[in-house]
């Protein structure tokens, strides 16, 4: 009898196991036994995956990743990689890490209290002390930023605004003046036609756009009277303003991620919603909002639906497709107390800078014209918190 050689590592989650190969007991062999070694080791699942020519790993779970919560504390150094979102860790303890190079938008969904706005604070606490990138936020359930999710992290972010549609309508336009004005430098500038061929920096930052309750910003507005034909209008002009910054802003370094309780076609306009090609779900109600989330094609995979995350035990726990994984992947996100949150927004708040004013200084560094300028002199209308 042949008995394939093998190392056992344990740790706080279970078990991994590197294995060879044998004669007729190959990957598909070893895959068919997963479930039999789950019963005899006593986890909760195994997963077999290739690891080199004649290779296996094995992997034995025994302590649930997914109902295991975890507290992560931001260390306020930059990240190698600023595109980078170090999402949290998969059901078998593997870290997941999501690459938003060349990402026009992220959608972000889930039941109140899900996990959604912990999920993002841990990106803004992680990408916060790299000067190559700068936020800006809109909160639709909130009048001023500190009634709400991002009180301890607006100093980190160059402007931010409420529930006011005028005041999101203003900044919308800035935004995506923003974008025109870097599309029409940005050959001249930085020698090339896409930003992430250079990657970002202090002075053409990457420019993230968090839109959280971003159903606020998009409601249809029906009825007769003057005000309501007002609000209509508005809702419809920033929905067209937001479809420009994630159709036309990716090449330029702007990032837009929309946070909604569902991203529905009435709560996100379609034709934004589907331009989005990373997508996050937290527990879902239905399956309507489960496939609004994540596609049609959640409806195979119905273990990994966030149908299934409504218990409290999965509270920071969200669904996602991932390149190169079949399905869907279901991911344990951290929690970032608000103490941690304030701390690095304090210790990085002098990095806030205002993206069009950076462009001005670029531009008159290298001694280009701006669009529609006599010279570098010419300012641009800042988008900065007044």
């Amino acid at each position: 009898m042949l008995t394939p050689r093998i190392k056992v590592k344990p740790d706080r989650f279970g078990v991994i196991v590197r294995a060879r190969t044998l004669p007729q007991v190959g990957l598909e062999e070893y895959q068919k036994a997963a479930r039999f070694l789950a019963d005899a080791w006593r986890c909760t699942r195994v997963s077999v995956l290739p690891d080199g020519p004649g290779r296996v790993v094995i992997r034995g779970v025994r302590s649930d990743p997914l109902t295991t919560p975890t507290e992560h504390r931001p260390t306020g150094r930059p990240l190698e990689e600023v595109s980078h979102w170090e999402l949290g860790v998969d059901e078998y303890a593997a870290p997941v890490c999501v690459s938003l190079a060349n990402v026009p938008g992220v959608t972000v969904a889930g039941t109140p209290g899900a996990g959604k706005t912990s999920a993002v604070n841990k990106f803004v606490c992680d990408l916060a002390p790299a000067a190559a990138v700068q936020f800006v936020g809109f909160d639709g359930k909130v009048s001023r930023a500190e009634e709400g999710d991002y009180a301890d992290l607006v100093k980190r972010m160059f402007a931010f605004c409420g529930d006011d549609l005028d005041e999101a309508n203003t900044l919308f336009k800035r935004l995506v003046e923003l974008r025109r004005r870097r599309s029409s430098v940005i050959r001249d500038v930085l020698g090339v036609k896409n930003m992430w061929h250079v990657g970002p920096s202090r002075l053409w930052p990457l420019t993230v756009v968090l839109i959280d309750e971003a159903h606020t910003f998009f409601r249809e507005y029906k009825g007769g009277d003057a005000e309501t034909k007002r609000l209509a209008a508005l809702t419809a002009e920033n929905a067209r303003l937001v479809e420009d910054l994630v159709k036309k802003g990716r090449s330029v370094g702007i990032l837009t991620i929309l946070i909604s309780q569902k991203t529905t076609g009435d709560a996100i306009p379609t034709f934004i919603r589907d331009v989005c090609p990373v997508g996050l779900s937290f527990a879902q109600k239905t399956v309507e909002a489960a496939v609004a989330a994540l596609g049609d094609d959640i409806r195979n995979w119905p273990d990994a639906s966030p149908v299934t995350l409504q218990d409290p035990a999965y509270v920071g726990v969200a669904v996602m497709a991932m390149q190169g994984r079949p399905g869907f992947t279901r991911i344990r996100t951290p929690y970032v107390s608000d103490a941690n949150a304030a701390r690095i927004a304090e210790a990085t708040s002098h990095l806030t800078a205002d993206p069009a004013v950076c462009l001005d200084a670029l531009l008159d560094a290298t001694g280009h014209t701006g669009p529609g300028g006599d010279g570098p002199d010419d300012p641009a209308v800042s988008l900065a918190k007044p």
